[in-house]
């Protein structure tokens, strides 16, 4: 005699398969596109901080040579050779400038409250900096210690929290300087103030 075969339940295989079925077609077509969606405002976020730090490193490096004074003993060819290169870099830096200008509301709108009046500050202080009426040496000096300042306090790591807190100080220090001097037209000795263009 052969054993008896035991019974199955098909309305229970019958529930569970269409329960799987559902809870997988609610997940494709309700939760991913919302999941999706997260992960893409995400991906973007953080492309658009990298562009922004990578903007200021750009921003930083003529900057620092427009800062350097050319030695008074240099030869004429020399001099004539470093004028041209500080005109490149000026130029350089505006364009850094113009491009984080235009891209203003991308780059805030990636961070939430504080952080993203710091930014839109920082950028508007920069902006403002580039069309006064400084010196090409003077917005250089201003434009790279925000910048440094900047750099800090975004991408500075947790062990530089102190660091951080005083880079915030000096940058806000720097915000309102700049204001101040807003339409005051300082003169280096044989140095005219570069045209608003």
């Amino acid at each position: 005699m052969l054993p008896r075969m035991p019974s199955v339940n098909w309305d229970t295989v019958a529930t569970a398969a269409t329960t799987a079925l559902i809870v997988t077609m609610g997940t494709e077509y309700a939760a991913k596109p919302r999941l999706e969606a997260r992960k893409e405002r995400i991906t973007t976020a953080l492309r658009s901080r990298r562009e922004l730090s990578a903007a200021l490193i750009a921003i930083c490096l003529p900057a620092t040579f427009l800062t350097l004074d050319i030695p008074k003993e240099a030869e004429p060819q020399v001099r004539e050779t470093l004028k041209a290169e500080r005109q490149r870099q000026y130029e350089r830096m505006r364009q850094q400038v113009q491009a984080m200008t235009d891209s203003m509301d991308r780059h805030a709108s990636t961070f939430h409250s504080m952080p993203m009046k710091i930014v839109m500050s920082y950028i508007g202080t920069v902006q403002g900096a580039m069309l006064s009426a400084r010196t090409r040496h003077d917005k250089a000096k201003l434009i790279l210690e925000l910048s440094q300042q900047m750099a800090l306090i975004l991408d500075g790591r947790w062990w530089q929290a102190v660091a951080r807190v005083r880079a915030l100080q000096r940058f806000h220090e720097l915000v309102v300087e700049s204001e101040k001097q807003a339409d005051k037209v300082p003169q280096r000795e044989g140095e005219t103030a570069s045209p608003v263009a």
